[in-house]
């Protein structure tokens, strides 16, 4: 019986071996190796994130903390930002003024082209289209002028629309407390009648200067006192006097005192509120109780 042969079985090596990384440091005088480093695969990989994200750490430190962030596209100087909001405001308004003027235009074009018989302006003024001319807005007819002459003219001398205005600020008091009048509350400039008890004070409307005593026919002694804003008030049917010419007194002072009627239990004072020379309607400023 023969015997096989032994065949020997060897094990064959695995040629796959990890891959592995060196970064050496060499003398190039002595041509020795100072510092040697290995890295494996996974450890190339973490050492590429970690070096990612410390330059990415560092780039966004520098563009949130310092000036640097200016100079990159999209950021402004704080000047800079200044004037562009200002730009923008400046182009707001003149686009707000620009569809105003757009408006006029369109409603002056829509009056123009309209027939003779629908056009209807404010004034019920006439335009006179024959003697407008090409570049020029529309001149004022003589119908236009006419009405503007007799306007001025009327309110040349009134100054009861800048009254209101100087009274604004001023406390008036009434002339007498307790009283009711007998003069019907109105619309035109006119002195008010207050019926009162007698021997009751007269105060002063406003703080003043007098400027006239006097003893009127029929009607008692009056006061004028001169007021701010150029305000005149005057006080008539008072009995007894208790201030003199040039004397200054403020707003409720006593100035007279009313009469005593031993036929009546009442007594009248006339009261009058000029301005700059025109007299007003005392209803306007005073409240009478």
């Amino acid at each position: 019986m023969m015997n096989s042969p032994q065949i020997n079985k060897r094990k064959r090596h695995s040629l796959n071996t990890p891959s592995r990384f060196r970064l050496s440091f060499i003398n190039e005088n002595r041509f020795n190796t100072i510092w040697t480093i290995r890295f494996s695969r996974f450890k190339v990989i973490v050492a590429i994130i970690i070096i990612l994200i410390a330059i990415t750490s560092m780039v966004s430190m520098l563009v949130l903390f310092t000036p640097l962030r200016t100079l990159l596209p999209g950021y402004l100087k704080e000047s800079q930002r200044q004037q562009v909001i200002a730009g923008v405001m400046r182009v707001d308004s003149l686009l707000t003024k620009t569809d105003i003027n757009s408006s006029y235009l369109a409603n002056l074009q829509r009056i123009l082209d309209a027939p003779d018989d629908t056009v209807n302006l404010a004034s019920c003024m006439v335009i006179d289209t024959m003697s407008m001319s090409v570049d020029s807005l529309l001149p004022a007819s003589d119908m236009e002028k006419q009405f503007v002459r007799n306007f001025e003219e009327q309110e040349k001398f009134n100054i009861k629309v800048l009254s209101p205005i100087a009274a604004e600020g001023l406390d008036f008091f009434s002339p007498v407390a307790g009283t009711h009048t007998t003069s019907p509350k109105t619309q035109q400039p006119a002195p008010v009648s207050l019926i009162c008890a007698p021997k009751t004070p007269v105060t002063a409307v406003l703080a003043g200067t007098i400027i006239d005593c006097n003893k009127t026919f029929g009607n008692g002694n009056s006061v004028i006192i001169q007021h701010h804003n150029g305000f005149v008030s005057k006080y008539s049917g008072i009995n007894t006097m208790l201030v003199n010419i040039g004397e200054k007194v403020n707003a409720g002072t006593p100035i007279g005192l009313t009469g005593n009627d031993s036929e009546s239990n009442s007594v009248t004072i006339t009261y009058e509120l000029w301005n700059k020379g025109t007299q007003l309607n005392p209803w306007d400023y005073i409240p009478f109780f």
